[in-house]
């Protein structure tokens, strides 16, 4: 992480100034932790204009114009196309510090295989949960009302499996020649990309701290700046959240699974 903290900060994102450094994390993979005492409301990081990879960016690197019709597609095929570059990418730095392989348990980023294992596990450890079908047999009945119920873990699954299908097809027809790299770059982007103000983005080091939900927060300054803001007090040596989930739908325990590979209560 040293050589990505360094290419942030040449970029004008710099970590320490704030009391903030990214390094490995006893929950797994990278994380954020405070060097110095932080308040609640505090600012983390400071991201200037261009260090997002918005789908604006996405559409000047690959020089198609239609990209942002579907960003999240755009966000891949933008990864395929700067990893396709190797160390000739600008973001390659970065793009070092991202899994080479599958997320962990994420539905995009998990064989079939395992996901289905994990689903018959998570049904027998709670004999109470919905049919597997519950949803998608209260959508297709003529007489249902009401509500409709959550969906199973097998359907979250399902639906995130049809997404990533779906993207690669669109991605495809777009860069054939970016295939090879196309199913790590969708599960990057399932797991990795955030909403902030409507634009779907990836978003260098931030997306390396865990999740909880009392953590910071990311907002758009008068400057045009992405600020992160403390959720919670740290002292030094605390680790520093980020919740994912600020402002958006993280919906159920079931789709959070599917879609990050973790349960958000034990997060």
């Amino acid at each position: 992480m040293e050589a990505c903290n360094a290419w942030a900060k040449s970029h004008g994102v710099d970590a320490h100034k704030h009391g903030v450094e990214f390094r490995a994390s006893p929950l797994g993979g990278m994380g954020a932790f405070a060097t110095k005492a932080i308040n609640a409301g505090d600012t983390l990081l400071l991201l200037p204009r261009g260090f997002a990879v918005t789908p604006y960016v996405c559409e000047v690197a690959l020089q198609d114009s239609s990209l942002a019709r579907s960003p999240r597609a755009a966000l891949a095929l933008f990864l395929c196309h700067e990893r396709a570059r190797g160390a000739a990418s600008p973001w390659a730095v970065w793009l070092a510090t991202l899994p080479a392989e599958g997320l962990d348990g994420s539905a995009f980023g998990t064989s079939a295989d395992v996901l289905a294992a994990a689903a018959a596990t998570r049904r027998a450890e709670n004999p109470g949960a919905a049919p597997a079908d519950a949803y998608t047999a209260w959508m297709a009945s003529d007489d249902a009302g009401g509500e409709p119920p959550p969906k199973s873990y097998e359907e979250e699954i399902a639906g995130c499996r049809s997404q990533a299908a779906a993207t690669a097809a669109f991605c495809v027809s777009k860069r054939p020649d970016l295939a090879t790299h196309l199913p790590w770059a969708i599960a990057a982007v399932a797991t990795r990309a955030f909403r902030v103000n409507g634009v779907v983005q990836l978003l260098p080091l931030v997306e390396k701290m865990n999740h909880s939900s009392q953590g910071g927060r990311l907002v758009v300054t008068s400057a045009g700046e992405l600020a992160l803001l403390a959720g919670a007090p740290y002292v030094a040596g605390d680790e520093v959240f980020l919740n994912y989930f600020d402002g958006q739908d993280a919906s159920t325990p079931e789709r959070v699974l599917a879609h990050y590979g973790f349960e958000p209560a034990a997060a």
